[in-house]
């Protein structure tokens, strides 16, 4: 056999050489792209208003907000500003005034609280909070100039409830996290349910249904017994949540009327 002939058997084909490097190119592209995606984490909306009517016993008694109002410089650290809201109906202030409000800033890289505040008016009960986290010292300081310790990464009840939006979420999951309550610590469990498709004012949604364990009081988080109903998909968005009272429930269901859902 001629030394040529030779040659051209164990030289690889050149057009078949170029497949392959193509085909291993864009396998490598592929590649890096799920990397990039798999690596990437999950953040919140940078501004969402969600706004609930609240019953108690089919009568509708007050309002809610939940809403992320954009991220703002607190004292050097870049944080979500999530707000919540709750306010009896006008025919209700007669019977028992409700004027809820809390405001929690959450660390928009590390995703932990760096403030808190809270001011709770319902009937004659009356009281206000404020927190300030310095994560770094794992310590913390009240409205009243009373310094604590603090676990790690520690969330307040309000930024608990966003972190859980965060997590893929699957029915027999438990999550725990580690919550504070002014000087109180403590490891908070949130349970998740099995899925259900539920109507809110004639539209219908796929949730999953999430239990934590909080021990606040407070009209729209309510101490003890919680259910959350989230949207099934990316957004986890609550269309539904139902608190246990000692007259029955409170249950504060999207009006569909909000602003930014994507449920």
């Amino acid at each position: 056999m001629p030394p040529n002939g030779l040659l051209n058997r164990i030289k690889p084909d050149s057009s078949d050489v170029r497949k392959r490097f193509r085909r291993f190119f864009i396998a490598v592209i592929f590649v890096f792209i799920a990397v990039i995606i798999s690596g990437e984490e999950k953040k919140l909306p940078i501004e969402e208003k969600l706004i609930y009517d609240v019953y108690w016993k089919f009568v509708k008694v007050g309002y809610g907000t939940l809403e992320i109002k954009g991220i703002t410089d607190y004292r050097g650290k870049k944080a979500y500003h999530i707000y919540s809201e709750a306010k009896s109906a006008p025919f209700f202030d007669v019977f028992f005034k409700v004027r809820d409000f809390t405001n929690s800033w959450v660390d928009v890289e590390k995703f932990h609280s760096v403030a808190f505040e809270q001011h709770i008016s319902e009937g004659k009960y009356k009281r206000e909070k404020k927190v300030d986290y310095d994560q770094d010292k794992h310590s913390a300081t009240n409205n009243k100039g009373e310094t604590f310790e603090i676990p790690e990464n520690v969330l307040d009840v309000l930024a608990a409830l966003y972190w859980v939006r965060l997590q893929e979420i699957r029915p027999g999951d438990i999550f725990t996290l580690n919550a504070n309550l002014n000087k109180k610590n403590y490891k908070m469990k949130v349970m998740v349910h099995n899925k259900e498709k539920i109507k809110i004012n004639g539209k219908k949604y796929k949730t999953i249904i999430v239990e934590p364990d909080l021990r606040d009081t407070g009209l729209f988080m309510q101490k003890g017994k919680v259910l959350i109903w989230l949207t099934a998909d990316e957004y986890h968005i609550p269309v539904k949540m139902r608190s246990e009272i000692a007259v029955g429930s409170i249950v504060a269901e999207l009006n569909t009327g909000g602003e930014n859902v994507k449920p």
